[in-house]
C-alpha cells in the first residue's frame, strides 16, 4: 500500500495528520540517555545494513551458482532485495534487541543476519503478492515477474513464464531467509525459539493472504468487518510489527511471558497503522491519477470500504456494490466510489478508530510490566514506524 508524505486525513474539514494522532496518544517525554543512544544507533544502522546486504549477496553468489540460466535471475534477485526501501522490519528488530538489553553491536554479523532474514522474508512475500495481484511496479521499478518477462523478450506466453519463475524465486528467498536466521551464532535454545516464531509468522502471513484473496471474491455486503481486521492482523501486523519486535526481544533474552505481553501490545498499534495506510492511500486515490493501481481498484476489501457501506443508505449501498463489481475501472465508476466514500463519512469514522487503537496501545504500554526505560524505547520504536510510514507505507 502506498502512502503519502504528510499522512493527512480530512475529517469534516479538519486536516488531521498521523503526527497529531501519534503525539496525542504516545506523548513526547524527556528523552532518557538510553533512548537518545537508541535513536543515534538507529540513525546509523540503515547504512550499515545496506553494506551488509550487498556483501551478503556477493558472498553467496558461489552458493547459488546454478549455471548460465540461473545467473541473471540471481542478479535480478539481488537487485530486487537491494532496492531502496525503508528497511522497517530490520530496524525494528535491531531497536527491540537494544531496548530489551541486547549488548551486541549493531554491526555484529549474527545480529545483522537476523535482521536480514526479515528483509529476505519481506521480499519473498512481495514477489508472491505481486504475482497474485498481477502488479507491474514495485518501488517504482518493474515487479520481479515483469523483470523475467522483459528478459525473455517477445516469446509466446512470456507473462506466464514470468509468473512461474517469480514464484520459484520467491520460494528460494524464503529458504534463504530461514537459512540466514539458522546460521546465526546465538545460543541454540534462543536460535531454535527464534526459528519457531519465524515459521509461525510466515504461516500467519500466508493465512492473511488467503483471507485477502477470498474476501476479494465476495460482495462487500458479505464481508464482515471482523474478517477484514483479522486479515490485516495476519497479513501485515504479524510480520511487519510483531515479528521484528518479538524476535529482537527474544534474541536479547526476554522470557516467554514478556514476549506474549509484547505481542499483545503490538496488535492494536499494527492495526492502527494499517488503517492509517488505508486512509493515506485513499487520499492518493483522490489525487490526479485515480486509475493507478490501488487496493480499491483491485477489488480488495478494506475497512474503509466496509465502513462506507455500513453508513450509506440502501440506494447508495447498491450503487457502491455496482461500482465495485465492475471489473474494468473507468473514470465514471471511480468517481462514484469516491463520492460514496466521502458521503458515508467513513474517513472520519476510521480516523476515530485509529485514534482509539493508538490510545489502547498507549494505555496497555503504560500499565505493562516493562521497565520505564523499555516503555520509552518502545515509544521510540513506534515513532520510527510513524516516521517511516509517512513515506511509502509498510513496503
Amino acid at each position: 500500500m502506498a502512502v503519502g508524505e504528510d499522512n493527512i486525513c480530512a475529517v469534516d474539514g479538519f486536516r488531521l495528520t498521523s503526527r497529531h494522532v501519534f503525539r496525542a496518544h504516545f506523548p513526547t517525554r524527556r528523552m532518557n540517555p538510553a533512548v537518545a543512544q537508541l535513536r543515534a544507533e538507529l540513525q546509523h544502522a540503515p547504512s550499515s545494513f545496506e553494506i551488509f546486504l550487498a556483501r551478503f549477496f556477493q558472498e553467496n553468489a558461489e552458493r547459488y551458482a546454478y549455471g548460465d540460466l540461473f545467473e541473471p535471475l540471481y542478479l535480478d534477485m539481488t537487485e530486487f532485495v537491494a532496492r531502496r526501501g525503508k528497511r522497517l522490519r530490520p530496524m525494528l528488530l535491531l531497536g527491540s534487541y537494544r531496548i530489551f538489553g541486547g549488548e551486541r553491536n549493531f554491526e555484529d554479523s549474527s545480529l545483522m543476519r537476523a535482521a536480514l532474514s526479515l528483509e529476505l522474508l519481506h521480499s519473498f512475500i512481495l514477489i508472491h503478492d505481486d504475482v497474485i495481484d498481477q502488479s507491474e511496479r514495485r518501488r517504482r521499478l518493474p515487479t520481479f515477474h515483469k523483470l523475467v518477462e522483459e528478459r525473455l523478450g517477445k516469446i509466446d506466453d512470456a507473462a506466464r513464464v514470468g509468473w512461474n519463475v517469480a514464484v520459484v524465486i520467491g520460494d528460494i528467498l524464503f529458504a534463504m531467509a530461514l537459512d540466514t536466521l539458522r546460521s546465526t551464532d546465538f545460543p541454540h535454545p534462543v536460535r531454535d525459539a527464534a526459528l519457531a516464531h519465524f515459521l509461525r509468522y510466515i504461516s500467519d502471513t500466508g493465512a492473511g493472504e488467503v483471507y485477502d484473496i477470498l474476501l476479494g471474491t465476495r460482495d462487500i455486503a458479505r464481508v464482515e468487518e471482523a474478517d477484514i481486521s483479522r486479515m490485516y492482523t495476519l497479513k501485515t501486523t504479524r510480520y511487519t510489527f510483531e515479528a521484528p519486535l518479538v524476535l529482537g526481544a527474544l534474541l536479547a533474552g526476554v522470557d516467554d511471558d514478556h514476549l506474549r505481553e509484547l505481542a499483545d501490545l503490538i496488535e492494536p498499534v499494527g492495526l492502527a497503522f494499517q488503517i492509517q495506510n488505508d486512509l493515506i492511500e485513499y487520499q492518493q486515490f483522490k489525487g490526479v491519477d485515480r486509475l493507478r493501481q490501488t487496493d480499491l481498484l483491485e477489488g480488495k476489501k478494506t475497512l474503509l470500504l466496509r465502513a462506507a457501506y455500513d453508513n450509506l443508505s440502501e440506494v447508495d449501498r447498491s450503487f457502491l456494490q455496482l461500482c465495485l463489481s465492475t471489473r474494468t475501472s473507468n473514470d465514471v465508476s471511480v468517481s462514484k466510489i469516491e463520492q460514496l466514500i466521502d458521503k458515508s463519512g467513513a474517513v472520519g469514522l476510521l480516523t476515530q478508530r485509529m485514534e482509539a487503537l493508538f490510545q489502547k496501545a498507549e494505555t496497555a504500554l503504560e500499565n505493562s510490566s516493562f521497565t520505564p526505560a523499555q516503555r520509552d524505547g518502545l515509544r521510540e520504536a513506534f515513532s520510527l514506524v510513524r516516521q517511516q510510514t509517512q513515506q511509502t507505507g509498510t513496503q
